[in-house]
């Protein structure tokens, strides 16, 4: 066996194992969830590259279906998913800007964002700086701030009303980790609305 797939495969698994720890923390961030969809409000969802996948995914499932094809739409709302409206930005002016902006245009206080990212941002390696613009501007404005994290957590970590660290460095495993728990999220909505 290729040993790059064996220890991905290994790692991947003993992550999952882990996650079990977590579930009482996915529980309490379904909850709440809920409840901020049960005061009118909304939620706002973001991350870059994989993350961004994931987060359109995640996004996708709430405002569509997941399993229970029943269930009323949602408000999740998917940042920077206008290209002509990034593109246009990060031309003129600076990406870094951009999901802020977006959001500075529709959300409001009690609203939610949930950010996804590997790294949890690094002010040093210049890691994932529009995700900490974010959050940023959520203390800010009163938005409540959910972030799923991994190598550590990061600067997100102490701008995080609440947060899932992954314990892992490898990136896809982080990524296959917070699909696992973004599939618990849309579960426990699917039976809650």
């Amino acid at each position: 066996m290729n040993p790059k797939i064996l220890n991905h495969y290994n790692e991947s698994l003993r992550v999952f194992k882990l996650l079990s720890n977590s579930l009482p923390k996915i529980e309490e961030i379904s909850k709440f969830l809920f409840n901020i969809i049960n005061k009118k409000k909304q939620i706002f969802v973001y991350g870059n590259g994989g993350s961004f996948a994931d987060s359109s995914h995640f996004v996708a499932e709430l405002t569509a279906t997941y399993e229970n094809t029943l269930r009323k739409p949602l408000p999740f709302y998917l940042l920077a998913s206008n290209a002509a409206a990034v593109t246009a930005w990060s031309n003129d002016f600076n990406y870094i800007n951009y999901a802020t902006r977006e959001l500075s245009a529709y959300a409001k206080k009690g609203d939610c964002l949930i950010l996804l990212s590997t790294s949890g941002g690094n002010f040093k390696k210049k890691q994932s700086l529009n995700l900490v613009k974010l959050a940023q501007y959520s203390i800010k404005n009163k938005i409540y701030l959910i972030s799923l994290l991994g190598k550590g957590g990061g600067v997100l970590k102490k701008y995080s009303d609440k947060y899932i660290i992954i314990p892992s460095s490898n990136t896809g495993t982080i990524q296959e980790a917070h699909k696992m728990i973004l599939h618990s999220f849309c579960a426990f909505m699917d039976h809650s609305f």
